[in-house]
């Protein structure tokens, strides 16, 4: 038996290899990280392992973009989440996203966003046209707060 271990986004992958060839994972720890221009070799033959289909080059290009975009994606957020939150006079925070982008919508609830309601029709060139309204709530307004400022 081979033991076998590669570095993957600086976490260990070990596997164990049988001397039939066959992969196992008998009594070993897999961690995966964020996939790096220098580990995307390693992706690769992962994938050439595991899975029966095989990817052409730019398939592993397109990877390491979707990943690069998806960190340039939060920075930005971040950013402007700082930038509220440093101001001080934002209650709330809005956006709008296409229904069908389970991706997005995903992003952002792990950024505190949450769906309030669904505008029919918001888009005017794309299908589906309706967008999901998300809100983020910068500071909690309390009843009495609300009452006060209407004084």
């Amino acid at each position: 038996m081979n033991n076998f271990q590669r570095g993957l986004g600086g976490e260990v992958l070990a596997a164990l290899w049988t001397k039939s060839g066959d992969y196992s994972l008998k009594d070993s720890r897999i961690e995966l990280g964020d996939v790096t221009p220098h580990n995307i070799k390693q992706l690769k033959r992962l994938n050439q392992v595991i899975f029966p289909v095989s990817y052409n080059d730019k398939f592993y290009k397109d990877v390491l973009e979707v990943g690069e975009l998806a960190k340039l994606g939060t920075k930005m957020l971040n950013h402007v989440l700082n930038i509220c939150e440093k101001d001080g006079t934002f209650d709330n925070i809005y956006l709008h996203v296409q229904i069908s982008n389970e991706s997005a919508i995903e992003f952002y609830r792990k950024f505190g966003f949450g769906i309030i309601e669904t505008k029919k029709n918001y888009y005017k060139r794309i299908e589906p046209a309706d967008a999901h309204v998300l809100q983020k709530t910068l500071k909690y307004i309390s009843p009495c707060q609300s009452v006060e400022n209407q004084k």
